[in-house]
């Protein structure tokens, strides 16, 4: 078990007592890397309802990995009326909510094409990322992904039963330059993509099968898993 000892006048203005915050910070005070987060990429926070008929609302869920996972069977359109954050071709969406679970997805280049929609709504648990420049952010799920960032994000998460994490934490972590290598950032976003694609061709493929139908489809898995 690690402890940690701070003195008081230490702990801030807001005399932040938590262990969690501190054993976080400290293991981010030992990343390598030259460039902040924060100096890389900006959160974008707009929210709004989606419209009627919104396909593809993404969830916590829909994230795993690195990779975005769409529903392959059943209806597309999201009955949801809630607010959700936007999001676009090329962001990083990366959850809040239960950190271990390595929630953290790029919507792929050729996304909006693939899916004909413009624009994407996803949970507000989600931090949206986008690069200030407009570059390929793909390296830097792998960034995310990796065990250090991962071993920090969880010993930050904080709330009992729905432990979160801060985006501050992040945006202060600096980056190895390694991860934003434009080679390595397009060999990450050609998998991410053609993971999408692939979700893609199997939903057309199992929609348009010749005496297939979903609910069918969907006795039968059931059935084996019984």
């Amino acid at each position: 078990m690690r402890c940690i000892s701070r003195q008081f006048r230490d702990t801030g203005a807001d005399y932040n007592l938590s262990p969690e915050q501190w054993l976080s910070t400290e293991t981010a005070s030992r990343l390598t890397g030259a460039t902040l987060l924060g100096d890389i990429v900006q959160t974008v926070g707009q929210v709004t309802t989606p419209p009627e008929g919104a396909r593809f609302v993404l969830d916590t869920n829909n994230a795993r990995d690195g990779l975005l996972d769409l529903p392959v069977l059943g209806n597309p359109v999201s009955d949801r009326v809630s607010a959700k954050k936007t999001a676009q071709e090329g962001d990083i969406i990366v959850s809040r909510l239960r950190p271990y679970l390595r929630q953290v997805a790029l919507i792929p280049p050729g996304a909006s094409e693939l899916l004909e929609q413009e624009h994407f709504y996803c949970s507000t648990e989600f931090f949206v990322l986008r690069r200030k420049d407009g570059g390929d952010a793909a390296g830097l799920v792998a960034w995310l992904l990796s065990e250090p960032i991962q071993g920090m994000m969880s010993e930050a998460a904080t709330g009992g039963h729905h432990p979160r994490i801060n985006v501050d934490l992040l945006l202060s972590a600096p980056v190895e330059d390694r991860y934003l290598d434009p080679k390595f950032s397009a060999s990450v976003s050609s998998v991410l993509a053609r993971h999408l694609q692939g979700q893609r061709e199997l939903l057309v493929l199992l929609r348009h099968s010749p005496g297939l139908r979903v609910g069918a489809l969907r006795g039968k898995c059931a059935a084996a898993v019984a």
